[in-house]
């Protein structure tokens, strides 16, 4: 137990079939009906590091497997959950573990990857460690993590904010400013406002204020959705993950914290209801941001800040944040509880919650989430921990599972997740599947691929070994990336046709027929109906028609042959859903060839596709032939009719044995432009990769016959003449060779690619076009990449002049939607003296171009308006008189002329005053010597004052005109003045300084203190010469020698005679000495 206030506990529900679930770890499968607590912290993070944690290397581990060391920037990461388990560990044996571990992790960093690390071209990566660093500072209070911390910041925040693209903002990376990313921003921001709380230094409370300023407006849309970057070429790219909303909402509460303006807190609750709403599954639960690495230990991240913004809630009396906190108590504890009873025997979560990983692989940063949110979130009972409720008539995708055995998850072509690497016996259970009543379930549909010869799908219910609903065979489909529906008739083990009713806990069974490897697995669906003849997306036999004219079946009974020129099949009742965009067609052609027509409804229905059936010279050389279907006609139930056409009129243009369509509908690309060669619609063999600014196809190997394919390439009317690629080669290189409509399709030009002498040594290679007779129209462009060997990098190509490789890509139009810009919003200003300093967030709205800044008064302009472009978010008007008032209008416009409304601010006058030091005006964030003085007065002798007061360092200081000295006030201060005239106009401003010593300044005071009698005059003369002394040291470069020189010299205050140096004089000077004794040594 924790000793924190506990809710009464509540009965956990979950459906009576999960007792019949097979569990290591829970007996019965009985979940715990208790809140998570310090007791599950302390067995998360033991298990965590008896399973990635290497003492030996002082790093950890990426995956159980121990093949592999962590990536450099989730280190830091991995770092603070080792900060956090200490921060909040009880025991006392596992208190001094983690400590020792704190150390270890940044020596393990520092062997593997040196000291500096400024060469890393990633800034978000160097941005991670700059705030680990400073949180090890505030925990170990080891002065070196404070300087690796202010080093790695400075150097980013110093070299890598730019005003010129958006306003503002620090690009993502060093090497390439094309592009300003959340993931580098916020985390800057939030770095900042741990720096600023570990060293008072105001400096970098200046920067999270601005960094975070900045990116509100430009990176979100202030509401709380955060944006995942904004590009020089495409403007803001909108994708919201949970670690970009994690540092958002840390730098809010941070700030709040610091400044108390609610603003910030009420940002972050914006962030965290945002990703409560829209960044959850259906069940409310946190989702799962995988395969992309990076993204699918985001919720580490996210739930570290979430925890910050939970402390700030609970903590504050105020009637909104206590109705918010209410909620957003009870949201995280059931995601904490339903994650941490999802745990395996190892005391293991992966990052997908909601499934329960009994084995496999586990990775170290995915996994790291769970251990997190037992270690940062307050303990709480959750209200109701129970499994949503699935349709099973409805897509259930497969990586929604609720227990897993043996498959990982990894990311589809088909732009989802599935379930991959499955082998014989490996299984995933669905729990709280709801068949309803009536005639139940009696077909089964499951969206599958497989490059070998595929397997089986064993379904259960309501345990592994429970009643068999039926069995689908899953076919090789040509490749891992090649998808097709499996369809069956669900029958039991006595062939009688199953009718599930009711609600069940699922088993998918994965059996093997051949091959070890079987299938990957998208998604299943269950049917009331039998989906072997209408599931458009299934392999639909050709022999299966419904009516037709001018064909016969073979002997065999398996394909459509004897096909005369005009002829024609039909098939009932095909389900398009929503959608088909192509069709693909299993056929031989031993004559001339000819094409396929396909018509929806009747023979004189719309036409949806035409697919080109090439001559093959053989009725036994089967291909698939590929070709584009209308997807705004191939949409919902329609019969399908096939025509078919000779060529030249001629009979026997084919035999078909299978037809199928997809849905995989691409993106319209222009032949003769620019075409990204990592654009793919589909890919065999082939991987991606980054490098040299380029993202390329790589891995490219000849033996393993790797393609890629490109869907709606329009080549207009006239045909292509010409075909150059852009690649890279190590080795020989090899050949791309261009094929339209399948892999089989005719082939329209080949590049030879040679060796260029490195993987990112890119260079033009021109091809030559190869096709009978001009390609027009829009086609599926297939390019096969031949050799017999690692071949080559492929980074873009064309079918137009090779001089679009390089030219400059034109950012887009801006489209005028007539509506204007929103308004900004929080303006926040201060007057001093003749100057309006200005800040504001927003305005939001994508398009948004310039702020307009004007003053009134009494309803006329005074002076210019003021136009500021939108991420600048601050202005500076001049030549306003002090003690008069105005009104302030503030309006946006967008990039097409658009104008907001606007808004009006009134400006009340303000006192006159001057703050100087040693004459010269006092700025923000100055540095001065401790020998100065601060000057400060109020008035300018017109108007009378009828308070005036400056606090310093504690102490305030009442009066019109004072001059204090900063002699023993080193470090950063902050000088607050507040004036209030005659006619009741109030000034209040904060000025923040550092004050700071040298052996000058002290030769200065030591005068000062002489002419005043407070240091004797033989004493002053030792103590002159000891500071010349160890200046003098100091400018030959020896450092230790100016040490022993300055620690004499505090000899000297020790052995003075108490009428030879008055107290305060020895206090001031002994602490500049210790001060600069304490910088030298560093």
């Amino acid at each position: 137990m924790t000793g924190k206030t506990r809710r009464r506990s509540k009965l956990i529900v979950l459906p009576i079939a999960l007792a019949l679930s097979v569990s290591p770890l829970i007996p019965n499968g009985t979940p715990r009906a208790h809140a998570f607590e310090a007791a599950d912290a302390k067995t998360a993070i033991e298990a965590y590091n008896n399973a990635f944690w290497d003492a030996s290397a002082k790093y950890f581990w990426k995956t159980s497997k121990h093949d592999g060391y962590q990536d450099f920037w989730v280190e830091a990461e991995l770092w603070e959950l080792v900060m956090d388990a200490y921060q909040e560990a009880t025991d006392p044996e596992l208190k001094a573990k983690l400590r020792t571990q704190i150390d270890d992790v940044f020596d393990g960093a520092v062997a593997k990857y040196g000291q500096d690390w400024t060469n890393n071209t990633f800034n978000d990566d160097i941005m991670w460690w700059a705030m680990a660093s400073t949180r090890a500072y505030q925990i170990t209070n080891d002065a070196k993590y404070l300087e690796r911390a202010e080093y790695y910041f400075n150097y980013v925040y110093d070299t890598q904010w730019d005003d010129e693209f958006a306003g503002g903002g620090i690009w993502w990376k060093s090497d390439d400013r094309t592009t300003k990313n959340a993931c580098i921003n916020f985390p800057a921001a939030e770095a900042a406002v741990f720096l600023y709380n570990a060293t008072g230094n105001a400096d970098y409370l200046d920067a999270a204020s601005k960094i975070y300023r900045w990116g509100k407006t430009m990176l979100t849309d202030g509401n709380g959705k955060v944006f995942d970057r904004i590009e020089t070429q495409n403007g803001p790219i909108q994708g919201a993950t949970h670690y970009n909303q994690g540092t958002f909402i840390g730098a809010a509460v941070g700030l709040y914290q610091i400044t108390g303006d609610e603003v910030y807190l009420d940002d972050a609750l914006k962030g965290a209801t945002f990703t409560k709403e829209q960044l959850v599954d259906s069940n409310g639960l946190l989702r799962y941001e995988g395969p992309n690495g990076d993204l699918k230990g985001g919720k580490t991240i996210l739930v570290r800040n979430l925890g910050y913004l939970q402390k700030a809630v609970n903590a504050s009396s105020e009637s909104k944040y206590k109705t918010f906190a209410e909620g957003y108590n009870e949201w995280l504890a059931f995601n904490t509880d339903m994650a941490w009873n999802n745990r395996n025997a190892a005391n293991l979560v992966d990052s997908n919650w909601a499934g329960q990983q009994l084995s496999g692989t586990f990775e170290s940063w995915s996994s790291a989430a769970a251990v997190q949110a037992l270690t940062s979130l307050e303990p709480q009972d959750a209200e109701h921990l129970e499994y949503a409720v699935k349709n099973p008539y409805n897509k259930v995708e497969a990586e929604s599972f609720n227990i897993v055995n043996g498959p990982g998850m990894e990311g589809s072509i088909e732009g989802s997740l599935q379930l991959g690497g499955i082998q014989d016996g490996y299984y995933a259970a669905y729990k709280n599947v709801d068949f309803g009543s009536g005639q139940g379930a009696s077909g089964f549909i499951a969206r599958a691929s497989s490059g070998t010869g595929g397997g089986q799908i064993e379904v259960r219910l309501d345990a592994l070994d429970g009643p068999k609903a039926g069995t689908l065979n899953v076919e090789g489909t040509g490749g891992w990336n090649n998808f097709m529906d499996a369809v069956t008739l669900l029958k039991d083990d006595q062939g009688n046709t199953s009718h599930v009713t009711g609600k069940h806990d699922v088993y998918l069974l994965f059996k093997k027929t051949n091959d070890s490897y079987l299938f990957n697995l998208n998604w299943f669906k269950f049917t009331k109906t039998d989906p072997t003849k209408t599931d458009a997306y299934a392999k639909l036999q050709a022999e299966n028609f419904a009516s037709s004219d001018g064909l016969s079946v073979n002997s065999s009974g398996q394909f459509a042959d004897g096909i005369h020129n005009n002829a024609y099949a039909s098939y009932k009742d095909i389900d398009f859903g929503s959608g088909a965009a192509g069709v693909t067609v299993h056929v031989a052609s031993g004559n001339k060839g000819g094409s396929i027509e396909v018509k929806l409804d009747s023979l004189d229905g719309p036409t949806a596709g035409m697919i080109e059936v090439p001559a093959m010279g053989s009725w036994n050389n089967w291909v698939d032939v590929t070709s584009i279907i209308d997807d705004s006609l191939a949409v919902g139930v329609h019969d399908v009719y096939l025509i078919f056409h000779g060529a030249d009129g001629s009979d026997y243009p084919c035999n078909l044995d299978w037809f199928t369509f997809s849905q995989i509908k691409g993106t319209a690309r222009d032949a003769y432009g620019k075409l990204e060669a990592e654009n793919f619609t589909n890919s065999v063999n082939v991987g991606t990769e980054n490098g040299g600014n380029q993202t390329y196809l790589a891995g490219v190997y000849g033996p393993n016959n790797p393609y890629a394919m490109y869907n709606y390439v329009d080549f207009g009317d006239a045909g292509p003449t010409q075909f150059h690629v852009q690649a890279a080669s190590a080795t020989s290189g090899g050949t791309i060779e261009a094929r339209i409509d399948g892999i089989n399709g005719p082939v329209i030009a080949t590049a030879e690619v040679s060796g260029t002498g490195g993987w990112q040594t890119f260079q033009v290679f021109d091809g030559t076009i190869k096709a009978a007779a001009p390609v027009t129209g829009k086609h599926l462009v297939y390019l096969l990449f031949k050799g017999n060997d690692w071949l080559y990098n492929f980074d873009k190509f064309t079918f137009g002049a090779s001089s679009v490789f390089t030219a400059p890509t034109l950012p887009p139009d801006p489209v005028d939607d007539g509506v204007p810009p929103g308004e900004v919003e929080n303006v926040q200003f201060t007057r001093d003296n003749s100057k309006l300093a200005v800040q504001w967030d927003g305005p939001y709205a994508l398009d948004g171009d310039v702020v307009r800044l004007t003053l009134l008064q009494s309803g006329q302009q005074v002076g210019e308006a003021a136009e500021v472009k939108r991420g600048v978010q601050s202005a500076v008007l001049s030549g306003i008189e002090a003690d008069q008032s105005y009104t302030l209008v503030i309006s946006a416009a967008d990039k097409s002329g658009n104008v907001s409304a606007g808004i009006t601010v009134e400006i009340p006058a303000v006192p006159v005053y001057s703050l100087t030091a040693n004459g010269s005006k006092l700025e923000e964030g100055a540095v001065l010597e401790d020998d100065a003085f601060l000057s400060f007065q109020a008035g300018d002798g017109k108007t009378a004052i009828r308070s005036a007061s400056l606090a310093f360092d504690g102490k305030t200081y009442d009066g019109t005109k004072l001059s204090i000295e900063l002699a023993g006030h080193l470090g950063a201060k902050a000088v607050v003045i507040a004036v209030e005239d005659a006619a009741g106009n109030k000034l209040q401003k904060t000025v923040r300084i550092q004050v700071k010593t040298s052996t000058g300044s002290m030769s200065k005071l030591v005068d000062r203190y002489k002419a005043s009698g407070e240091v004797g005059k033989s004493l002053a003369s030792q103590l002159s010469a000891s500071l010349k002394q160890a200046q003098h040291h100091l400018d030959k470069g020896h450092r230790d020698q100016a040490i022993k020189q300055m620690q004499d010299f505090m000899k000297q205050l020790d052995k003075a005679k108490s009428g030879d140096l008055k107290a305060p004089a020895k206090a001031v000077l002994n602490v500049d000495a210790e001060a600069l004794i304490a910088g030298w040594e560093k």
